[in-house]
Parts: C-alpha cells; structure tokens; sequence
C-alpha cells in the first residue's frame, strides 16, 4: 500500500526539499518505488536537487489543469525514482486545489512512498499540500524562529485534530546554542523521527544537483538512514547514537547555526538560472 508522507515545516529555508529529496534516494536505495512531488508552487526547486531542472517539460499544475497527463509531468531521475515538479510560475492561489489532489493521488497510488515538498506556514498552501497526507514529517532547525514557528503550525494541527505529526531536527552541532533536548522540550515531543547533523557534504551534494549520488556513508545520510527505518520498519530512532553523529563547531563556523551560508549562495544562483 502507498504512503504519502508530506515533509512540512513553520519557516522557510530549514531544510525541507534537502530531506523530502534524501529519503526519497535513501528509500529508493533499499528498492520501493519513489514519488518526490514539489508541492512549493511559485517556487520550485526540488528537480535542482537531482540536477533535473533542465529536463522539466511539464508541472503538476499543467496536469491539473489538463494540461498534460499526469505521468506525463513526470522527471524520472533513476529507475525507481520520479520526481514531479511543482509550477515556476503559478503559485498556489492560481491552482486549482482538487484538480492537483486528483493528479498527487492517482499518482501516489503506483508508488510505495510518496514525499510531497510543502510550503512552510499554516496558511491554505499548506492545507492543500498536506491533505491527502497519511503523515506529516515537521522539520526543525535550531533558531528561535524555527521553533516558535514549527510549535504554532503543530499546535494549528493539533486543533484540527490532524494527530499524525512527527518532528525531525535537522542541522545540529554536538555543541550548538540550541540542543536537541532543548529543541524537544520547546516543542512539547518526548521523541523525534530523526535528528540530523550539518553535514558540507550534503551541502556539496545539493548544490551540485547531485544528491541521487550522495554516499550513504556521510553524516547527514547515516543520520537519515534511521529515520528511513522509522518508516520502514515503524522502529524508534536510536537518539543517543543519532546525537553522537552531530559535529563540533570549529572557528569558521557561523554563531547561529542555520542551513550553510555556502548552500544559500548556490540556491541564489539556482533561481536566476532557472527562473522561468
């Protein structure tokens, strides 16, 4: 049976298409097909990652739309793994929500997971991203922000009795201002789906468009190999051991810890050459 799992967060920038692109690869890697849908209308990158951008033909906003069919939108980036890219142009407001259910769901339907990239907030692109979800993964980097942010969109779920949430850290130092436990305690959780490290060669990877390639011995793929068993297996993540993959600052390192100031720059450039 399919899952489809909406990889979600309260701010922009924290990591989100990084990890919805990762597992993707990771569970492909263990041989279940793989859905990766950019539901980030008006501001897609999720192709990038994979260094598909240019093999865009289609978007799921033109198959809503009828456009094309629905497969047909479809970037294949390796045998097992597809990728459906969200519009350049028209954002959320322009698409017409049922329309993109029908074309996430009947393609979901012939894949083992199915990741959708959503936009960040609680406002109705979020709702439409996530509402055919069996599962919301939120992502939390440590800022003050992030975690004020992601609490609001958890506690919005909460009310709407949506209870299948879980939390994933990403972008940890062992000796950051912000710990996990302390990012568990703002948050409310006793546990998490994962916990991953700042790792430069994911960073590398990523903005290089060459994260299907990245090794699955780097930090960041280790850390996120647990988080693959926790939906695989349903087995809880080993957070001591997870913790103990997470770096020590070194003098160059930035004071607020943060997606790296290296992959920013590069997704700068990414946009003002895909931009259309």
């Amino acid at each position: 049976m399919s899952r489809l799992i909406a990889i979600a967060s309260g701010k922009g920038g924290v990591g989100k298409t990084l990890i919805t692109a990762s597992l993707s690869v990771l569970l492909q890697r263990r041989g279940y097909r793989v859905l990766a849908a950019d539901a980030d209308m008006g501001l897609r990158n999720l192709d990038l990652l994979f260094g598909m951008g240019d093999a865009v033909r289609y978007d799921a906003s033109q198959a809503a739309r009828g456009k094309c069919l629905p497969r047909q939108a479809l970037v294949s980036v390796c045998p097992g793994l597809d990728v459906l890219p969200a519009s350049q142009k028209r954002t959320w407001e322009k698409v017409d929500v049922p329309s993109f259910h029908y074309v996430l769901e009947s393609l979901a339907g012939e894949y083992d997971y199915a990741f959708v990239d959503c936009p960040p907030g609680r406002d109705e692109a979020y709702r439409a991203a996530t509402a055919l979800a069996d599962q919301i993964l939120f992502v939390v980097e440590p800022s003050p922000s992030s975690l004020h942010d992601a609490g609001r969109v958890m506690q919005y779920c909460t009310k709407q009795k949506r209870f299948h949430y879980d939390v994933i850290l990403n972008n940890f130092y062992a000796d950051g201002v912000i710990s996990t436990t302390a990012a568990k305690s703002a948050l409310g959780v006793e546990a998490v789906a994962g916990i991953l490290p700042h790792d430069e060669g994911i960073d590398q990877a990523a903005s290089q468009g060459l994260i299907h390639e990245a090794s699955d011995n780097l930090p960041f793929m280790k850390a996120l190999s647990a988080t693959a068993d926790w939906l695989e297996k349903g087995t809880a993540v080993d957070e001591a051991w997870l913790t103990s993959l997470l770096p020590r600052r070194t003098a160059g390192d930035p004071e607020e810890s943060g997606l790296s100031v290296r992959r920013r720059r590069q997704e700068c450039r990414n946009w003002r050459h895909y931009r259309r």
